[in-house]
């Protein structure tokens, strides 16, 4: 071996004894321990070695479990090695595949009768999911990143995988004649991992697995008071005006966040379970705006989770990723097995007779139907999501199908809200089941394949979107609400001709405004403080290590916050798709928008609401349409038009959208702009320096650090160099300004009493 390599392997191997020893439990490898952080640098450190010694790797391997007479033991050390050989070989492109590929195809085979050995409250204490189905899942997981990866394998890998979920469906098909607690315990939980892990990929190079279990960053080793000194040095007194729906419009293009842009800091943050907290443990992460972000832990601990791979939320286009259709079909019959009556109910009816028979057999799951229900529907839609080319009677069988269950679910969930036992149950089932009519409708979507059954899924979403939905239940429905709105962007861009019944629909939903929207607008100004103040932490929203140092925690938006914008992103979506079959359509949208900017606000409290949602809709249009000719004109004129009309709070708010418009980049909105902005901070100093000191007229006053905020975002995010040098010749000029004006000021003061003192850094400039 090479001297590089072997400091490579030594520096990684200190790395992770340091990391063991602190037992930081910040990501799912820290908190599991020295030998699993041990192993798992080790296997880096061989990652990168080209090529990698196979005595060496194999050393690794026998640190795995081997099968004795087809039966594998697993304890929590083999598992830790089966993970890091899992890294090896994902992380160093397949070497050595010929070798470990089999291996673990025979580990996947042997996971329907595995000799489980726990650890005693090992779970319990982290709050984790049963071992089983973890270790399935990132197995899987693993598999997956395989297939996806080499196209030779894949049809092998995929092959084994169902082979293995269709065993154990066997077991749950005939739970009387099986060990009723090893099916409970193990059995079933791995069919849900499975469940969880099939059919997904990454959308990006790194692979899922690595993404499960991250490679500790240097700053996440520092200390708090490290941390602070960080936040002290940077530039982080400014709030971003670019929501995370923008920043994903933003992202194309001319326009880019650079590393360290300003990013939103909530104060206090509301407790992780209440309805004004973040949406992070309700939605998947594919559904979170900034995607990849969410901890690694998520995926040990809540209940169906996934990688999801729909494109819903952000219209990505992934390369395809193929599978044969007989596959597919077999899948498919498979999922029409589980989720029938019989076995839902005989596996619930299974539990409380193990529970009678060991009330000491720590049972994770109470009740089966619902976890694997949902897991099920996730699994279908995230697999054939990309799925192209499939023949018309497949993919009508597949949503007559979906259709049926999703009908039938929504009656289940009119019983569960009236079963006091099952609605108040600690899994949740009304939230699980809200998931599996989520993914229905996703894949009823993706289903679709002409005009008129598009405008008959219009009709049903429009009218869910309408429904009205308990407090108590609120939380549980957001899924289904986001994927209604994500759907109904999704059918426009499909078929354009559904644009001019589906925007009024979302146009209503958010400026009339939906009930929905209005009952978690109140739970969200419940658990915002500091609403006013506008100091706030730099740092880069979509790199989870810059998050830690920079903000100390993560600012996901509210629950309220990201359906509001959610459903701003798709009236931009569906505008965008109807201007291939209606050129006006923009046009004749912002005029009906504009209008609700002057509704009376005195009938009702949450009126103020109406002028919010549309102001923060007039801006994200104009971004995500800056292409798009007599668009960003006329908008920038009715946000003139509003400005300060009467004075108002939403001063502030039309300030961070004419920011947003600046950094687009268009000449024209830039030199508007500026000339406001400037006008606003020359006036609103004015009073500072001014001797009678006039507080009832209040000028700009209300909205100057709305001012300079928007400046510094736009400093921090604008494009292109001739751009820049004029931002900064602006600047400067405006700084000389107010010098000037403070001295004419003093000046005037003087002569009518004791001469007025202004800053010697600004007077000199004014001289």
């Amino acid at each position: 071996m090479s001297a590089l390599a072997v400091a490579t392997a030594a520096a990684a191997t200190a790395a992770a004894v340091t990391a063991a020893r602190s037992e930081r439990p910040s990501s799912p490898g820290s908190s599991r321990g020295f030998y699993f952080n041990t192993v798992l640098s080790l296997a880096r450190s061989l990652a990168v070695q080209r090529p990698a010694p196979l005595e060496k790797v194999q050393k690794l391997l026998c640190m795995c479990p081997v099968d004795i007479h087809g039966v594998f033991q697993l304890d929590e050390r083999r598992r830790d090695a089966v993970i890091a050989l899992g890294i090896f070989l994902i992380e160093s492109d397949l070497q050595h595949k010929d070798t470990l590929i089999p291996y673990l195809l025979r580990l996947l085979r042997g996971l329907s009768k595995v000799q489980w050995i726990e650890e005693s409250n090992s779970r319990k204490g982290r709050g984790l999911l049963p071992v089983a189905e973890n270790f399935s899942f990132c197995l899987v997981t693993l598999l997956s990143d395989v297939a996806y990866r080499d196209a030779a394998l894949r049809e092998q890998v995929l092959e084994a995988i169902l082979q293995v979920m269709q065993v154990l469906l066997g077991l749950c098909q005939s739970p009387q004649i099986q060990d009723k607690e090893y099916l409970c315990k193990y059995a079933v939980p791995c069919l849900i991992g499975i469940s969880r892990a099939f059919g997904r990929y990454s959308n990006s190079e790194e692979s899922l697995l690595s993404k499960l279990f991250p490679q500790l960053s240097p700053h996440s080793l520092k200390t708090t008071s490290e941390l602070d000194g960080i936040r002290r040095r940077s530039f982080n007194d400014f709030r971003s005006i670019l929501p995370n729906s923008l920043l994903s419009v933003c992202q194309e293009g001319s326009l880019k966040r650079k590393t360290s842009s300003v990013s939103p800091e909530r104060g206090v943050p509301p407790p992780p379970g209440s309805p004004g907290g973040t949406a992070v443990q309700y939605f998947e992460g594919s559904y979170l705006p900034d995607g990849s972000a969410v901890d690694p832990t998520y995926y040990f601990t809540t209940i169906s989770s996934s990688f999801s791979v729909s494109p819903l939320f952000n219209g990505i286009n992934n390369k395809e990723f193929s599978i044969p259709l007989e596959m597919l079909r077999e899948l498919l019959n498979m999922v029409k097995q589980i989720v029938g009556d019989s076995v839902l109910k005989n596996l619930d009816a299974v539990v409380p007779e193990v529970i009678e028979m060991n009330p000491h057999a720590d049972l994770y799951y109470k009740m089966f139907s619902d976890p694997l229900y949902v897991a099920q529907f996730k699994m279908l839609r995230d697999t054939l999501y990309y799925m192209k080319d499939l023949p018309n009677s497949f993919v009508k069988e597949i949503h007559d199908f979906v259709l049926e269950q999703f009908n039938s679910s929504q009656a289940e969930l009119q019983k569960i809200l009236h079963d006091v036992d099952r609605l108040h149950n600690e899994l949740n089932p009304l939230k699980l089941r809200c998931q599996a009519n989520a993914a229905c409708v996703d894949l009823m979507v993706w289903a679709v394949k002409d005009e008129q059954g598009a405008e008959n899924l219009c009709i049903k979403l429009s009218e869910k979107l309408q429904s009205k939905t308990s407090s108590k239940v609120i939380i549980a429905h957001l899924p289904l609400l986001i994927c209604c709105l994500q759907g109904l962007g999704r059918l426009c861009e499909r078929f354009p001709v559904v644009v001019h019944s589906v925007t009024p629909s979302l146009r209503d939903f958010l400026v009339i405004p939906s009930p929905v929207l209005v009952k978690l607008y109140k739970y969200h100004n419940q658990f915002t403080t500091g609403g006013n103040d506008i100091k706030i932490s730099i740092t880069n929203e979509h790199a989870e290590s810059t998050v830690s140092v920079l903000s100390g925690k993560k600012n996901q938006a509210s629950m309220y916050e990201q359906l509001r914008d959610i459903a701003i992103d798709n009236i931009c979506r569906c505008l965008k798709a109807g201007l291939t079959v209606d050129p006006v359509i923009v046009e004749a949208f912002l005029a009906s928008l504009s209008n609700r900017l002057y509704i009376s606000q005195e009938s009702d409290k949450e009126a103020h609401l109406i002028p919010d949602h549309t102001i923060r809709a007039l801006g994200h249009i104009a971004v995500a349409l800056r292409d798009t000719p007599k668009v960003m004109e006329p908008i920038l004129q009715i946000l003139q038009q509003k400005f300060c009309q009467p004075p108002s709070p939403l001063d502030v708010l039309i300030i961070d959208q004419l920011g947003c418009l600046v950094i687009t980049g268009n000449q024209y909105i830039y030199q508007e702009v500026w000339n406001l902005f400037q006008q606003i901070s020359v006036k609103a100093s004015s009073i500072v320096y001014s001797a009678t000191k006039d507080y009832k007229d209040h000028g700009y006053r209300h909205c100057s650090l709305a001012v300079i905020n928007a400046l510094a975002n736009i400093a921090a995010n604008i494009q292109g160099e001739h751009l820049v040098d004029e931002l900064l010749m602006n600047l400067l000029e405006l700084f000389v300004q107010l010098g000037l004006e403070g001295k004419r000021a003093s000046e005037r003061a003087s002569e009518k009493g004791p001469a007025l003192k202004v800053s010697r850094d600004v007077r000199p400039l004014g001289e």
